[in-house]
């Protein structure tokens, strides 16, 4: 199966960023419901490769993100919106470590 397409979640100008560069799918979530939902579907698109979301919108739906990590595609990259990074990839990196070798490691 071919895992070609890329999704990005996040605030306007990020997307649009995105959208610049040839990103075809895109969601500008209003509120948690959404967010979950847009990365939801995405996930269950079987073309779909890779999902970026921004940490702040990441943020709010982690349990969502560190559940469908345990699959190995599509990849859920975090990145900062334009305000800087959060440190939320820290957080979800940790945990998925944390579940990988069992043990708690700092990044």
């Amino acid at each position: 199966m071919v895992s070609d397409k890329i999704a990005i979640i996040g605030d306007r100008d990020t997307v649009t960023g995105f959208r610049m560069v040839g990103v075809q799918e895109s969601s500008v979530p209003n509120n948690v419901n959404e967010i979950r939902k847009a990365l939801l579907d995405y996930f269950r698109d079987p073309r779909m490769g890779l999902i970026i979301i921004t940490e702040p919108l990441a943020m709010q739906v982690e349990d969502t993100i560190l559940e469908l990590s345990e699959a190995p595609v599509p990849v859920i990259l975090l990145i900062p919106d334009r305000e800087g990074s959060t440190g939320a990839y820290e957080t979800v990196l940790r945990e998925l470590i944390r579940r990988a070798v069992g043990i708690e490691i700092n990044v």
